[in-house]
């Protein structure tokens, strides 16, 4: 049937960080996602009968403190992958890895197994590594940004090598070397698994667009336009290398019959009950390390991620959500990776009240299950 993240879709759909505890909302409030197997897959089975494309992991291996300890709890994502994988049918089901924390000819051979057990729906999200916190606990050395990338790309390449050559080969890197290496069985899909990436510095913007099929953006949000300009410049870069690569986005969702009580709601959750701790201790970490968000706009994004981790707002009915997202696709959004507070209700909520509703805008096609 393919990999669900090529289809004809305008604009595709994702669930994402349901393997972590709280997700992606950084509160107290109550039914904050408490994170079980038992509602892992609850959750993967009831987005994979929709017809949405992704179920996508966060790699996470220390939480951020503060009274939630925000994502202290967490699946490791390529064991994750591979049970979400067995017990769904159509959606590409992502790892996320640290590169420098899992040489590559591991990470080849994990990556084919769980290819092997979705069927040819495994995609692979590539991380470069800015908590430092968490390399500690691995004793594993923190390379400043220009170096960090440098490696990623040395990696990366290594993978695809591993993933495509029949061989055995030898490699001599400035970071990897090793004799006779090889990877057995091949990935099911040709030339290999789809790779996502987050590059936001100018580092990781070209990274992606040598590299991967998928650039994972966070919107600075300071205006439409800054917006569009910012998919726009992360799609003329792979264009300019002569590939293609898509552009998503993280949405955090609140949607209620009326505006009001979505706007209630949120501010019930972020205001009242978010953790100030938590989220300050990521920024601190994030702004500084990452190189995504410059510190004109960290203090405004405290607000974005309580709400969602710094996705971009999808509140309100489902009327205007889909005006939402028309709206983004028209900006050259290909798809959105969607949270939510409690995610088994509102996604049987979103389900039934704005699927329909994007179909009937033709963002996309009514699905058809795949025959088994």
């Amino acid at each position: 049937m393919g990999n669900p993240l090529f289809n004809k879709n305008r604009l595709k759909l994702g669930v994402m960080a349901f393997n972590c505890s709280h997700g992606s909302t950084v509160t107290t409030a109550e039914n904050s996602w408490r994170m079980t197997w038992a509602e892992n897959k609850q959750l993967a089975q009831i987005v994979d009968g929709s017809g949405m494309e992704v179920l996508l992991p966060v790699g996470r291996w220390k939480g951020y403190g503060g009274e939630t300890n925000f994502n202290n709890k967490t699946f490791e994502s390529f064991t994750w992958a591979s049970g979400i994988s067995a017990v769904t049918e159509h959606c590409a089901v992502f790892a996320t890895i640290h590169a420098p924390l899992i040489h590559p000819v591991a990470a080849a051979k994990m990556a084919a197994t769980a290819d092997h057990i979705s069927n040819g729906r495994f995609a692979l999200n590539v991380v470069a590594g800015w908590f430092k916190n968490e390399f500690e606990m691995f004793d594993t050395q923190w390379r400043d940004h220009k170096n960090r990338y440098k490696y990623l790309e040395e990696w990366t390449l290594l993978l695809k090598r591993l993933w495509q050559e029949d061989e055995a080969f030898d490699f001599e890197g400035d970071f990897f070397q090793g004799k006779s290496l090889w990877s057995q069985p091949k990935p099911l899909q040709t030339p290999y698994p789809p790779i996502m990436n987050a590059g936001s510095s100018p580092n990781g913007q070209l990274f992606s667009a040598k590299h991967a099929n998928m650039n994972f953006v966070m919107l600075k949000q300071k205006s439409r336009d800054s917006d569009a300009a910012q998919i726009s410049h992360l799609k003329n870069l792979a264009l300019d290398l002569k590939r293609s690569s898509q552009c998503w986005i993280h949405g955090y969702v609140v949607c209620r019959e009326t505006e009001q009580e979505a706007k209630e709601y949120l501010n019930h959750y972020v205001i009242e009950k978010g953790d100030n701790v938590a989220v300050s201790n990521m920024l601190d970490i994030f702004g500084i390390e990452s190189l995504t968000l410059d510190e004109s706009v960290l203090n405004e994004f405290k607000f974005h991620f309580k709400a969602g981790h710094g996705g971009y707002p999808l509140v309100g009915t489902p009327d205007q959500i889909v005006s939402k997202m028309q709206d983004l696709s028209s900006m050259g959004v290909d798809g959105i990776l969607l949270s939510w507070l409690d995610y088994i209700d509102e996604a049987r909520y979103w389900i039934e009240n704005v699927l329909p509703r994007l179909e009937q805008a033709g963002l996309r096609a009514p699905f058809t299950p795949p025959l088994l």
